[in-house]
């Protein structure tokens, strides 16, 4: 079975580099899909093939027995910025590109002469592979940006504030293009799950969410094989300080905000001795605008970007994880926390309900309300044979859901059954 993916680099190396492939790095030491690419390709009779983005790199490059297609990151010119700007209101300006995508698409397609055609994410360009294809497309929902606009911006942030945070033209302009990005990948995402029969998603939040996009999709359900490093075994002890872990980035819908809120209902009303460690390329300059709130004076700590490893090492030896979100499918993080047995608490945002059972694999928060987060933290903190039971369980249901074996059945499985089918997704 021939098998062409549409997703991240999956452990590709630059030529230029040298460096031997098979050791994927990417943000944070890398992410799920480079982990089911490698147990997808352990399988008798699967040939694969991936293409992504990545400037400056050949047509093809083989390596690892897998065929990689990298394709360059396609620019407007001068002329389309400043149309885009006039017509910032109109997100189908976003087809200006598609011819260029598909294009590509197609000559990857034509080389690779895939069986079935497996695209990662509806809010990326891979998508529009769909429009050129002639068989079986199958889409991999990964978050869902026509649903995650309304809550890009936190309760309280405008549009305008969050755009005119400071007064450096440069930076203004970087963030107007990247809000109207947003609205116009919102419209690309739209059209194509308008156009795609199956999806492959996880949670009954991306379930209900496909059907209201496209009521015709076929829905299949995927799991998701974390890093290696997290499946295996790690001597949890709860620390003698109250550490928390989360891990963020930058975007408002990220919640950093809120992680300043809880902390501050922490320190300075439940008087908690405790040290929070944020891991991930956070920037907290609008958020402490936005809140009043500084970091430092919270006992917060920014890690920056750390490695898998890394990563095991700080939530294994964490009293608690914390997923601050104001949107999500199915967060990775809680995912990896759950597996290491250390107990979540985790806003109760999109497909976050179908990872965690309420008060018995952890416990789920509203957005908006930093003392009710604060005091789940504390039950927790506070009560260590509840913390331990809890951590025991989310591992034993973690464990479960991401199954290597099972996830590769299921998607194999999937794979046979489109084939079977022998139906065209474009329609």
């Amino acid at each position: 079975m021939k098998v062409l993916w549409f997703a991240g680099s999956c452990g590709y190396f630059p030529e230029t580099t040298g460096t031997a492939a098979g050791h994927g790095t990417g943000y944070n030491g890398g992410g799920w899909m480079p982990s089911l690419l490698n147990e997808v390709k352990k399988q008798e009779g699967m040939e694969l093939g991936v293409c992504f983005a990545m400037d400056g790199q050949p047509f093809k490059a083989i390596q690892d027995n897998i065929t990689y297609y990298p394709f360059p990151n396609h620019k407007k010119p001068w002329k389309d910025k400043v149309l885009d700007i006039l017509y910032y209101k109109h997100p189908e300006r976003d087809r200006v590109l598609w011819s260029q995508y598909e294009g590509r698409f197609k000559q990857v397609i034509d080389d690779f002469k895939p069986d079935i055609i497996h695209i990662f994410g509806s809010e990326l360009y891979f998508g529009l592979a769909t429009f050129v294809a002639t068989c079986p497309i199958i889409l991999h929902i990964q978050g869902i940006l026509s649903l995650s606009i309304y809550t890009w911006f936190p309760s309280g942030v405008s549009k305008r504030s969050y755009i005119f945070q400071d007064w450096n033209p440069k930076h203004i302009y970087n963030r107007f293009q990247l809000y109207v990005y947003w609205q116009r990948s919102c419209y690309r995402e739209q059209e194509v799950l308008k156009h795609t029969k199956h999806v492959i998603g996880r949670t009954h939040w991306d379930k209900l969410a496909t059907e209201m996009l496209n009521p015709d999709r076929i829905y299949h359900y995927g799991g998701e094989i974390l890093r290696p490093e997290f499946y295996k075994e790690h001597n949890r002890l709860i620390p003698k300080k109250y550490t928390i872990v989360t891990t963020s980035s930058s975007p408002m819908y990220k919640g950093f905000d809120y992680v300043l809120q809880i902390a501050n209902v922490l320190k300075n009303v439940m008087h908690l001795d405790f040290v929070w460690q944020v891991y991930g390329n956070v920037d907290p300059k609008f958020h402490q605008k936005f809140t009043g709130l500084r970091y430092e004076e919270l006992n917060i700590k920014l890690m920056g970007v750390a490695s898998a490893i890394e990563l095991c090492n700080a939530i294994s030896n964490a009293t608690v994880y914390f997923q601050p979100s104001y949107i999500e499918n199915s967060p990775n993080s809680v995912c990896e926390a759950q597996i290491l047995g250390v107990p979540v608490v985790a806003t109760n945002v999109g497909g976050t309900a179908s990872l965690i059972e309420e008060g018995k694999t952890g416990f789920l928060v509203p957005t908006n309300d930093p003392f009710t987060a604060a005091y789940r933290i504390c039950q927790i903190a506070n009560d260590e044979s509840l913390n331990y039971s809890i951590g025991k369980l989310a591992r034993a249901a973690a464990l479960k859901r991401h199954d290597r074996d099972s996830i590769v059945r299921e998607l194999l499985s999937t794979y046979q059954e489109m084939l079977s089918q022998n139906t065209v997704d474009s329609f």
